[in-house]
């Protein structure tokens, strides 16, 4: 081995300068290749084992979803059983319908994304499934058909009770079957850190052959240039004959070393050569000032930037394709409890779910979130929607692409917003149910076509007809011709201000309850300033009276 040593140190000045050069970079192209064909590999396994790991994260999501619906479609049978009005029963019917919908939604996602793997376990799941989807929709037609009581007579079986406990057995079994292949994948992942090593040690052997070539070059190529250029320099000053460096090598470097030698004939041209540098290096300088003024036209704009999200009322975070922070403000920190040591320009959005898991301001897993938001991502689908949080607090997400495959989003704290929605709906439905249960008939009428906007129950009584049959009608359509004439011609008085605000009697011929007698009270109503928009009519059946005064 010494004496192979020995002859390449005594054949290597034999070799060009360019076939050293040409050997070291083919050695550094085989071993870049091998690195890479390494990191391909890294690469398409890791891409493998994230698909892998998205696809158990769906899995197990429609696990959880299929349960809670099957527990909500459930829940909504129980209180059809329980219901004796019919009308109640039948909104529990009408919802069971809906959640029976959404059931058979999620399956049929989920059948999609079915491996051959899994089919076998799968089918009966899905059997059992229709089973359940056609047993409760018959359930919920039988109370919205018939009442609650053929619902529970429908329901009272063990064949109804064993396909509900054997789904409960199938979900267990797929989640079982889920959770075996999320620790099999674990450990593969735990299988890829030798890869890793050899990766790592493949790279350091890469830096080390670097690191000499770099001293290679330096000693064999640009000391011995160095030597050349100061001989260069003193002749370019006086002109002087000097003995050259380095000339005797039988590479590139004695060649440059042998022409050298003519480079005093052409010394004369060194003054044109300088001039010319002069120049260039003026035009050097007048390009690293406007290169300045640039880089201080961009930090000055970056900095309006800046300001402005800081100053932004809502929370804000913008991502790039990857899932990395690209910018985050204040706001959004504040209203997460995230820290800025967590939530940086820098940090994957993983990390910043993985906090908000951890003092409970998420509901969902971190993974589920993260795969829907790359879900969201990939179909660069813009987004509105609200979140309720632990604490009560609910806030409104404004999500939305941007040029790169980059992503931003807004949050905004609209808890209070949504607390006053509610207080004014309980306040609407207080009043609905008021004016359904009063004794006085109240209709509302439409100002400029005279049509029936609003009917309550006491004006279903007095005309004999359903609400149905009235709303959307005029008097005139609604009412032989004498009667609607008479209401009709009131109602436009009234209207022009050529009415008073007193009760006013009448004898009606009505659809279906025959001749009543009546005092109705018409109130114009406005929306703010202006002609009024609607009529409001509350009227008392005085029929009774009248007969009993005859």
């Amino acid at each position: 081995m010494r004496e192979l040593l020995r002859r390449f140190n005594r054949s290597l000045p034999s070799f060009s300068l360019n076939d050293k050069i040409s050997a070291a970079a083919a050695a550094f192209a085989v071993l870049v290749m091998l690195s890479t064909l390494g990191a391909l590999s890294a690469l398409r396994d890791q891409r493998l084992f994230y698909d892998r790991l998205e696809a158990l994260s769906i899995a197990a999501r429609n696990i959880e979803r299929t349960n809670a619906l099957i527990y909500a479609v459930v829940m909504e049978s129980r209180g059809i059983y329980m219901s004796a009005d019919r009308t109640v029963a039948r909104r529990y019917a009408d919802s069971q319908l809906a959640k029976i919908a959404q059931l058979s939604k999620v399956v049929d996602e989920w059948e999609s994304r079915v491996t051959d793997d899994d089919a076998a376990l799968f089918a009966p799941f899905k059997k059992r499934i229709e089973q359940f989807v056609a047993f409760r929709t018959e359930m919920a037609r039988q109370t919205i058909s018939v009442g609650s009581s053929a619902a529970r007579e429908l329901g009272d079986n063990d064949e109804n009770r064993a396909v509900r406990t054997a789904l409960n057995e199938d979900l267990e079994k797929l989640s079982r079957l889920y959770a075996d292949r999320t620790r099999e994948l674990g450990e593969t992942a735990d299988a890829r850190g030798m890869a890793a090593f050899y990766l790592g040690a493949l790279g350091a052997v890469i830096i080390t052959l670097i690191a000499a070539a770099a001293l290679a070059l330096r000693w064999g190529v640009l000391m011995p240039l160095l030597d050349i250029a100061r001989v260069t320099d003193r002749i370019a000053a006086g002109r002087i004959k000097l003995k050259i460096p380095h000339a005797r090598r039988h590479d590139e470097i004695g060649r440059v070393a042998q022409a050298v030698a003519t480079y005093q004939d052409g010394a004369f041209r060194l003054h044109e050569l300088e001039q010319h540098e002069v120049e260039i290096e003026r035009q050097y300088t007048d390009i690293l000032r406007q290169h300045e003024q640039l880089e201080q036209g961009a930090i000055s704009s970056q900095q309006r930037l800046d300001a402005a999200v800081a100053n932004m009322a809502q929370g804000l975070i913008m991502l790039d394709s990857f899932g990395y922070v690209l910018m985050v403000n204040d706001q959004f920190r504040r209203l997460y409890n995230v820290p800025a040591s967590i939530a940086k320009p820098g940090a994957h959005v993983r990390e910043i779910l993985a906090h908000r898991a951890k003092v409970g301001l998420l509901r969902e897993k971190p993974s589920e979130y993260l795969a829907a938001l790359r879900e969201r991502m990939k179909e660069r689908r813009a987004e509105i929607f609200e979140v309720e949080l632990a604490d009560g607090r609910i806030i409104r997400i404004s999500e939305r692409p941007v040029d790169g495959g980059g992503w931003i989003a807004t949050h905004e704290d609209f808890t209070a917003q949504r607390r006053a929605e509610r207080k004014l709906a309980r306040a609407e439905y207080f009043l609905a149910a008021l004016l359904e249960n009063i004794p006085q008939a109240v209709l509302a009428k439409e100002a400029q076509s005279l049509r029936y906007m609003f009917v309550n129950r006491a004006a279903e009584r007095l005309f004999g007809v359903p609400r149905t049959d009235i709303i959307g009608r005029t008097p005139a359509e609604l009412f032989s011709p004498p009667t609607g004439a008479i209401l009709e011609e009131a109602a436009r008085e009234q209207l022009a201000g050529r009415g008073d605000d007193e009760p006013r009697a009448h004898s009606i011929l009505t659809p279906g309850n025959g001749p009543r007698d009546i005092v109705v009270r018409r109130l114009p109503v406005s929306i703010g300033e202006g002609e009024p928009k609607y009529l409001l009519s509350i009227i008392e059946d005085r029929t009774q009276d009248q007969r009993a005064a005859a």
